[in-house]
């Protein structure tokens, strides 16, 4: 049988997901916007405006990911927070507000305060696009679930048309289904992000493998009720 998490090993594991997942989405999200910004805002004043936004939101990245893996000191954490609220105040309408939300977001993670990075993922998903609405949806859902909460996090996640974040989602119904010690259920979804992962991605195909066999023992009753079915 699998072994089951306390709330302060799952709190762990929320914050170990955010820093091996949140870094490599808000980094790729910087790379990408700003032909997002090039074709959208073609008027000077609304360029000039993008590239304020852009240049206050490097500047928060350069101070909020310097170590990705440890909690930002007293001045790095008050420079970060006011730099994002500028975005927020100043540029509500722009995409680049959102990731300064999502960066929070981590952060508040780091800090053990959920309920202040469930703010910030709320904030975010208001006027997301189509994307960016994944991300958050996801990392609400994780949140969700560390609270306990987590038929709400599966209620969350269940039915999405996810795209590209097929796998991640299927993993996180994993994930969840283990919190409540179904691991049938978690089996099939652990199985299902394995088939969904990009070929490529060999990191995290190690990381599903792992999960698997964590709920290998399940098998058996899968295999069993796969027969019954057949019957």
């Amino acid at each position: 049988m699998a072994e089951h998490l306390s709330d302060e090993e799952q709190l762990e594991n929320l914050k170990k997901w955010w820093r091996e997942y949140g870094v490599v989405a808000i980094t790729v999200v910087t790379l990408s916007v700003g032909g997002y910004f090039g074709s959208v805002f073609y008027k000077e004043r609304q360029q000039s405006q993008a590239e304020e936004a852009s240049v206050l939101y490097q500047q928060m990245m350069e101070v909020a990911l310097v170590s990705p893996d440890q909690t930002l000191n007293d001045t790095e954490y008050k420079l970060t927070e006011g730099l994002a609220s500028q975005l927020k105040d100043s540029f509500s309408g722009s995409q680049y507000a959102r990731y300064a939300a999502l960066l929070m977001a981590k952060i508040f993670v780091e800090k053990n305060d959920l309920d202040e990075a469930a703010r910030e993922l709320k904030w975010a998903l208001n006027d997301a696009d189509e994307g960016l609405e994944l991300v958050i949806k996801l990392r609400l859902a994780r949140i969700e679930a560390s609270r306990g909460n987590i038929d709400l996090a599966l209620a969350m996640i269940d039915d999405t048309d996810a795209g590209t974040m097929a796998s991640a989602y299927s993993e996180a119904q994993g994930d969840f289904h283990l919190m409540k010690k179904d691991e049938v259920s978690a089996y099939k979804f652990y199985l299902q992000s394995l088939d969904q992962s990009l070929e490529h991605d060999s990191s995290h195909v190690q990381v599903l493998k792992l999960k698997l066999n964590q709920v290998t023992p399940a098998t058996s009753n899968i295999d069993k009720n796969s027969s019954g079915e057949e019957n």
